[in-house]
């Protein structure tokens, strides 16, 4: 006979089993993004059984008693057949195994309704009595005793499935969280057996227990660990037991030599309880040693560790030396007989045809291991979308193969890669940091004591990782310098011939300038001559056609003049060979003049052009003039090429100190600034070469003052050539090139006040 409880204690049980559930169960749904399909399988099963447990505890303490259905009293039975099933589901899910065949589950299910319907077909009929061998067995016993039968063959394979998980998995976290679904089975079963017998209380109890825990055990994956939990108990039990069998034994001792009412009584039971107080620290280090010891768990000193190892690794400067060091200390002190140790190399990814822009190229981390415990710890390359190499280059902590397994940030991760991390077999990844960036990985396996890696453990292994980066960083060194010089040995020869190839292109791109411009030079001056002379042809000119075709003529040979006379300044530029004739000239005069020059084009493009009145208050400098009215026209056709209708163009100068070393007398600064689309710091200094053009030649317009105009691309390197010959120096600002916010560019001349040596010597003479 099952247990009678008050109404009141039945009320209360269910209410407070119904709460647990629907808790439970919202839990579960509420987390099933990160427990997959766990989760859902757990809802199912808390649903099934608060249905169960309390619809059979209610109808045999409450509700239900005393009806004459007699399918009520199998209930049990029936429901525990479907509750197995379920949680059979529920543990492969749990172990991460794999759910059974279609045809596995759909024999179970085919099974179970036929023992329910047949149930409920004959639920009124009279019984049926089964004759086998000697035994005599009714209808309802039959049912009861299939519905077991099942209900025992999926418990068994639960049962079955945990422990062999349990003993092929080495690593600890894995094992202890299987740990705790041992009791959860082993509550169900119980449970499910008390039920059977009538012991309705007890059995909803237990059963209700062994949910609970599978409840926890599959929401919360971070679990106490039970080899630590066993250590405590046995060493805080030990010291209880030791300290009670002390005072017991020391009061017995003193009732025995003194009465009760005799005057030492109080005072030795006071003595006794003072010294068992300040033993009993003492007491509970020998206990917890003794239960570290007897249940395998090894103890270091991680000061001195640490200090040892810093010292030891203090002046190392080979990676192989270094590894030896570092993992030998880590079997040692950790029992650790499988770990490597990599260096990390952060790499461009080369781009992967057919894919989106998240997933092609990008950065990778290639793994180079450098030494090693065991084998089959072969080195890799993770991608920087990779959840794990994403964790140890950003979290600055350890991270475990118990983490990679069960959290969802991981479960993304390419197959690949978690297959090389599976074949590993490592517990704990501890990354290797400098300056912020991950530059090394210790991968270390499971202890030699099956215990797992502790906080303490992994704070250790941090404090390790952390004195390692410096060694780290100069055996980082040391490879890179041995890499960089087998490089350099390799492709010096290389090198050579291409510098040598380069000076004999560069002199035949001279000399080439040199001949076309002196080939051209004439039959330009040719075609510019007859072209003058039709054009004071009055009589010739009298028919509009020839009229049209004689500007064009004269202006296309104009321009084919500028671009000669440009390739001879290029190639005296090249050859040094500038003659220059210095004498004193304001540069005021030379910048009006060319605006003049320029003023039907600043017209025709809207061009707001402007020069400081301060320029004509400026001294005059020592330079050939020619030269340096070249220099500012080349300076203001770049500034009007690159700066679009109605922009503006300043001109400002001022005298200046400059380089006291070269400019001894002062010097003076010219200053070209527009509104134009600007330059990108990185091509600053490379307009200044020959034949160097920004953008794409092909989008660039005809003319030499139209906007993004054309030209041969020696203007500016004949400026920088021309101002370095009188000694001077020239270069560009600009924040970038923009062709919508138009930030503009400023150019800037220095020239010596005075005639001062050109760096390669060309110095012409001074005129009067």
């Amino acid at each position: 006979m099952g247990l009678i409880l008050p109404l009141e204690v039945v009320r209360f049980g269910l209410a407070f089993m119904a709460l647990v559930y629907a808790v439970a169960s919202a839990v579960a749904l509420w987390d099933r993004w990160r427990h997959g399909i766990g989760s859902l399988v757990l809802v199912a099963y808390l649903l099934g059984s608060g249905v169960a447990v309390m619809g059979n505890l209610a109808a045999q303490s409450m509700w239900l008693t005393g009806m004459p259905w007699p399918i009520l009293a199998r209930g049990p039975f029936h429901s525990s057949f479907w509750l197995a099933g379920l949680f059979f589901l529920l543990t492969r899910s749990f172990l991460r195994q794999p759910q059974p065949r279609r045809w596995v589950s759909l024999s179970y299910v085919v099974f179970g309704l036929i023992v329910l319907g047949v149930d409920l077909y004959f639920a009124t009929q009279p019984d049926i009595y089964l004759l086998v061998s000697d035994l005599v067995l009714s209808r309802e016993q039959t049912l009861i005793w299939l519905s077991i039968l099942g209900w025992g063959i999926a418990l068994f394979a639960s049962t079955w499935t945990t422990l062999q998980t349990f003993r092929s998995t080495s690593q600890p976290l894995h094992r202890n969280r299987i740990s705790y679904w041992l009791p959860a089975l082993y509550g169900v079963i119980l449970g499910d057996a008390l039920l059977f017998l009538g012991q309705w209380a007890f059995g909803a109890g237990l059963h209700f227990v062994g949910v609970v825990i599978a409840t926890i055990a599959v929401l919360r994956y971070t679990l106490p660990d039970v080899r630590q939990l066993a250590r405590g108990f046995l060493a805080y039990g030990l010291a209880l037991g030791m300290i009670g069998a002390a005072f017991a034994i020391g009061s017995t001792w003193i009732n025995f030599v003194y009465p009760p009412n005799a005057p030492l009584v109080m005072p030795l039971s006071v003595a006794l309880v003072a010294v068992l107080a300040l033993v009993s620290l003492r007491i509970l280090r020998l206990t917890t040693q003794f239960a570290d010891w007897l249940i395998s768990r090894r103890g270091y000193d991680p000061a001195r560790l640490v200090r040892d190892y810093s010292m030891a690794i203090s002046n190392i400067l080979d990676s192989q030396q270094l590894a030896r060091i570092s993992l030998g200390m880590f079997r040692d002190t950790l029992g650790v007989d499988r770990g490597a140790m990599y260096l990390v190399d952060e790499v461009a990814a080369p781009p992967v045809p057919e894919a989106s822009e998240e997933t092609s190229g990008g950065r990778r981390f290639r793994l180079r291991q450098i030494g090693a415990l065991g084998e089959g710890l072969e080195p890799t390359e993770l991608s920087s979308l990779n959840p794990v190499a994403q964790y140890l280059d950003t979290e600055f902590r350890p991270l475990t193969q118990f983490d990679i397994d069960l959290q969802a940030r991981f479960s993304v991760m390419d197959e690949a890669e978690r297959a090389w991390l599976q074949r590993l077999d490592i517990d704990v990844f501890v990354p290797v940091y400098s300056k912020g960036r991950w530059i090394g990985l210790f991968a270390l396996g499971p202890k030699a004591t099956h215990d797992r890696y502790f906080n303490e453990d992994l704070t250790l292994l941090s404090t390790i990782a952390d004195q390692t980066t410096v060694a780290l960083e100069n055996v980082r060194l040391v490879d890179n310098l041995v890499a960089l010089n087998r490089d350099l040995r390799s492709t010096n020869t290389e090198l050579e011939r291409t510098r040598n190839r380069l000076e004999r292109l560069d002199q035949a791109k001279s000399d080439f300038i040199a001949v076309v411009s002196h080939e051209l030079r004439t039959p330009m001056g040719i075609l510019l001559g007859y072209s003058q002379i039709l054009a004071q042809d009055t009589e010739f000119l009298t028919h509009p056609d020839h009229r049209t075709m004689v500007r064009g003529l004269q202006a296309g040979a104009e321009r084919m003049q500028e671009l000669v006379e440009s390739m001879l300044d290029m190639a005296m530029v090249d050859n040094r060979a500038l003659g220059l004739t210095r004498r004193a000239t304001a540069l005021g005069e030379v910048w009006r003049r060319l605006v003049g020059d320029f003023g039907p084009t600043f017209s025709e493009r809207r061009l707001n052009v402007s020069a400081d009145a301060a320029l004509d208050d400026l001294p005059s400098v020592v330079v050939d003039p020619e030269a340096i009215r070249k220099v500012f026209w080349h300076l203001l056709v770049n500034a009007v090429k690159f700066t679009p209708d109605g922009g503006r163009i300043h001109i400002h100068g001022q005298r200046t100190v400059g380089d006291a070393d070269r400019f001894v007398d002062g010097a003076i600064e010219i200053v070209v600034e527009d509104t134009g689309i600007g330059i990108d710091p990185e091509h600053q200094e490379l307009i200044f070469d020959k034949f160097y053009q920004t953008g794409e030649v092909a989008l660039h317009s005809s003319g030499k003052t139209k906007f993004k105009g054309g030209g041969p691309g020696l203007g500016l390197a004949i400026a920088r050539g021309l101002v370095e010959a009188h000694g001077g120096e020239i270069w560009v600002e600009s924040t970038g090139q923009d062709e919508v916010n138009y930030p503009g560019s400023a150019f800037h001349v220095i020239l010596p006040l005075t005639a001062a040596l050109a760096p390669d010597g060309v110095n012409g003479h001074v005129g009067e």
